[in-house]
Order: C-alpha cells, then sequence, then structure tokens
C-alpha cells in the first residue's frame, strides 16, 4: 500500500499505489505560489527551544557540574567558567595572575545601591540563555549589574528597553541613571521628551515636576527647542511652582492648586527684598536666569505679576526693559525693520518661542497677544498647511511706525505623541527661515504630511526686531545676573 501525504497548506493528496495524479500548486512562506514537489523539498528552519531550556535550567538553576561559586549579596550562585567567560569581567578573572584564577569561589563586592539580588539573578541567567524578559521597574538595577559585570550585549537590551519605556513616570529615573552611568542615548532622549512635555504633561503632575534637578531644568529651559505652551510668560509661572514645590516638599494637591498656592506664597512673603537675592532663593538664580527676560515685559498685567511676585530683582528686569523701549524707539524712527540674516546659534539665543496644542485636523487661526512692535501675526492652520500672515491693523498706527515691509525670521517645528507614553511618532520642521512681509501679505510656512495624526504641539520660534545690544552701567547688573540680550552699543539719535 502507497504512502499518502497530506500537506499542511490545504487538503490536496498524492495518490497511492504508484498512480500519478496532478500535482497541485500551493502557496509558500512568502505568499508565492510553488508546486507541491518543490514545496516537500524546500527547506523550513524552526529553532527548538529544548536545548537552550535544558542549559539554562540543569546548569543555571541546578547549578550541576559546577566549577566555580560566585558570591554576593548574601546569594551564592554555582556557575561555569566556560559560560561566565563571555564577560572580559570574568574572562580577565579567570585568565590573568589574580588571586581568583584558581579559586573555586569568588566573592563580589557589590557598592552601587541600584544593584539589588533579583538583578544578579537575571544578569548571571543571561550568559546561559539568549532571549530575556523583564519589567521597567527593573531595567535600572539590571543595567548597573550588566555595567559592573560588562556585558554589553546585556547593556545594549537594557537601553533598548529605557528608550521604548521613556514616559511621565520613568523620565526622571532614566535621566538620572543615564548621566550616572554614562548611557548617552538614553540621556538624550530624556530630554528630548522633557522639551516636548514640560509645559503640557509635566505641569500638570506637581510630584514630578517637584523632582526635576535645577540643572536639567535650567538645561531645559535654556534650549529654543523648548515647547513652550502659549507665550514665554508661562515658562515663568511654571518655574513659580517649581520652586514652591521644591520649598514644600510635603504638599500635596491637584497642578491647579499647585499654581495657586505658589501664586499666594510670593505675593504674601513677609520679607521686603526680592525672592533671588535672599539666602533662601539664591539656589534658584541659576534657573531663572535661564528665563528670556526681555519677551516676559508684553503685557501690562504680566509686568505686574513680575513686580507683585517679587522673585526677579530690578536689576534683572530694568535692563531688559531699556532693551525693549529702545527697539521700539529704532522701529517707530525707521532705524530697524527686523532681522534679515542671523546665525542658527544668534537666533537660538535671541529668538522668543511659543505654541499651542492643535487639537484636531479642523481649521484653526490665532494670533499670540502682547505687545509685538506694530507687526500683528496671525496663524493659520487648515489641516493640510501652515501659513503665516502679516495682519495690517490700522489701531497699531498711531503707536509705532508701519513701514511697508517688516523682516522676520522664524522657525515652525510640529510633533505628534502617541497616548500612552507620550514619546514622539511625528515630527516635522521648517529649519531656520527669514521672510520679508508686505501688509496683510500671507506665506505658507508649512505642508503638513497627510498621515500625521492629532493632537499636534507646534513650536514657533520668531525673532521680529533686529539684534541689539544696549550698554548699561554695571552696577545696574550686580551678581547674580542672566545673561544679558544680544545687541548693539548705545548712540541715542543716531543709527
Amino acid at each position: 500500500m502507497g504512502n499518502i501525504i497530506t500537506t499542511w497548506m490545504g487538503s490536496h493528496v498524492i495518490g497511492s499505489g504508484g498512480s500519478k495524479r496532478k500535482v497541485e500548486e500551493v502557496q509558500n512562506d512568502d505568499g508565492e505560489t510553488m508546486d507541491l514537489e518543490s514545496l516537500l523539498h524546500t527547506r523550513k528552519k524552526r529553532k527548538l527551544n529544548s536545548t537552550s531550556k535544558y542549559i539554562y535550567k540543569t546548569l543555571f538553576e541546578e547549578g550541576r557540574a559546577s566549577d566555580v561559586s560566585v558570591v554576593a549579596m548574601g546569594n551564592e550562585w554555582h556557575l561555569h567558567k566556560v559560560y561566565l567567560c563571555q564577560s572580559p569581567y570574568f574572562r580577565s578573572m579567570f585568565s590573568g595572575n589574580w588571586t581568583e584564577t584558581n579559586q573555586s569561589q569568588i566573592t563580589i563586592e557589590i557598592l552601587d545601591d541600584n544593584i539589588n539580588i533579583s538583578a544578579l539573578h537575571l544578569a548571571l541567567g543571561q550568559f546561559y540563555k539568549d532571549d530575556i524578559e523583564m519589567e521597567a521597574a527593573q531595567v535600572i538595577p539590571l543595567l548597573a549589574t550588566a555595567l559592573l559585570l560588562q556585558m554589553d550585549p546585556l547593556i545594549d537590551q537594557c537601553t533598548c528597553i529605557m528608550l521604548e519605556t521613556i514616559n511621565l513616570h520613568t523620565v526622571l529615573q532614566y535621566h538620572e541613571a543615564s548621566r550616572r552611568y554614562g548611557v548617552v542615548e538614553v540621556d538624550k532622549a530624556c530630554k528630548q521628551w522633557l522639551l516636548h512635555n514640560l509645559l503640557t504633561q509635566v505641569t500638570e503632575h506637581p510630584s514630578t515636576l517637584r523632582h526635576i534637578p535645577a540643572d536639567l531644568l535650567y538645561e531645559l529651559l535654556s534650549s529654543p527647542h523648548l515647547y513652550v505652551m502659549q507665550t514665554e510668560f508661562s515658562v515663568y509661572v511654571m518655574l513659580k511652582a517649581w520652586v514652591f514645590l521644591r520649598l514644600h516638599p510635603t504638599w500635596d494637591g491637584s497642578h491647579e492648586a499647585a499654581f495657586l498656592e505658589a501664586h499666594k506664597y510670593f505675593r504674601n512673603r513677609t520679607q521686603t527684598g526680592w525672592f533671588l537675592e535672599e539666602e533662601e532663593g539664591r539656589e534658584y538664580s541659576l534657573v531663572f536666569s535661564a528665563l528670556r527676560l526681555i519677551y516676559l515685559i508684553y503685557h501690562h498685567l504680566d509686568v505686574e505679576m513680575l513686580y507683585s511676585d517679587r522673585i526677579l530683582p530690578p536689576s534683572w528686569l530694568t535692563p531688559a526693559s531699556m532693551h525693549q523701549w529702545y527697539n521700539m524707539l529704532r522701529i517707530d524712527q525707521s532705524k530697524d525693520r527686523g532681522p534679515a540674516e542671523i546665525s542658527d546659534g544668534e537666533f537660538d539665543k535671541s529668538c522668543t518661542r511659543c505654541g499651542r496644542v492643535l487639537s484636531h485636523s479642523g481649521q484653526h487661526i490665532w494670533r499670540w497677544t502682547g505687545y509685538n512692535f506694530g507687526l500683528d501675526l496671525v496663524m493659520t492652520h487648515d489641516g493640510a498647511s501652515l501659513r503665516l500672515k502679516r495682519n495690517h491693523r490700522s489701531e497699531n498706527i498711531a503707536s509705532i511706525a508701519q513701514p511697508a515691509t517688516r523682516n522676520i525670521m522664524y522657525r515652525i517645528t510640529v510633533a505628534s505623541l502617541d497616548d500612552k507614553q507620550r514619546q514622539i511618532v511625528y515630527t516635522k520642521t521648517t529649519g531656520l527661515q527669514s521672510a520679508s512681509l508686505a501688509k496683510n501679505e500671507e506665506i505658507r510656512v508649512m505642508l503638513l504630511d497627510p498621515e500625521v495624526k492629532y493632537p499636534l504641539l507646534l513650536s514657533a520660534n520668531f525673532l521680529i526686531t533686529t539684534n541689539h545690544k544696549l550698554v548699561v552701567p554695571a552696577e545696574a547688573t550686580s551678581a547674580p545676573t542672566p545673561p544679558s540680550p544680544a545687541g548693539i552699543q548705545s548712540h541715542a539719535g543716531r543709527e
């Protein structure tokens, strides 16, 4: 009786007794059509897990045929030198003129407080298998252990897991670990996440905002790529809440309550001086110096708040006010029609940052309010593009000159973030651009990709006045002093 062979691709059968029937056609794994005879002689590759599981269970978990034991943190593992030598840490120990070379027991002293027994067990087990399963909560102890034992493949796996799981709950832990252990990729990714989420996600969670280190916050606030929601003044308000939370480590409440309590705290301080000049506030001076002061005084209510809070000393605010007054005089006297060319570095230091969230793909039309030297810039989003218009408003003519054309420089960046971890799934930027706008002229600044997902974060950097430096007396800029506005020498009444 002949053999009967049935394929798993269908119910076609080659008959018995040596008779030949028509060979049916089937599809291979790649979807290509092939006859059954060819399929029978096509090699199939399947991974067998039994060997690796056996090695892990009998050699690592049961310690059979062990030739060395490793002792650490009160635990002992019965292991095998041939497996441990995958790591340079153990390879050099067993092959050199070290005390441990011929010993059957090795004691490892653990000085890193991030390393625990669970991480040690998981790391040592990796010498006996080629896959790993762990929770994100284990990744920092495992990274520390992998670095101690010089297990490069495990370090790479930890790095990948950290990059994939950066979110509100892990970002500060990962950032601290990345700096401690020199994992540059994770450090960069954490900062990138914070630049996008600081003024949207983090500010809504006081417990996270409170724990941002001062040096990290300074770096974020100094970045031209910070996604500022609304205007620069929102950065000041957020920073005020951060100081309040640091000064009151046990305070607990919603983010709305945190901002309100911060406002009350500084308004009701009994000290008559300026917070940053007092002993309690000096440690925060560096962080506040990251504020772009000339853009905090664009609205009279903002100016009133700055002085009533008594945080920033007059020696910081007065030069910024003089700088903006000087810019206004130059524009009003037709001495400044705006910047036409500037390096990326100078633009980054001098531009104002503003932004908003576009919640859906429909039409959005808006302007960022405040005093903008008579230049009313209106942005429009229509779902397919972003457009910028110089809106000529007749009410501005009485207050400042309106030249036929005004020069501006800008950079518009948009980003979509995933819903769960707020990581970037799409981003696009115009790069640094310049434009000369006539009255009521509109230009398209960005064409959005059709697949862009909403909500969309929009970050806009603008420079609308030529870079100037107003020289002020040295005594007006006593330490601590924020970086002074860029600019020119003062020549009253002359170009």
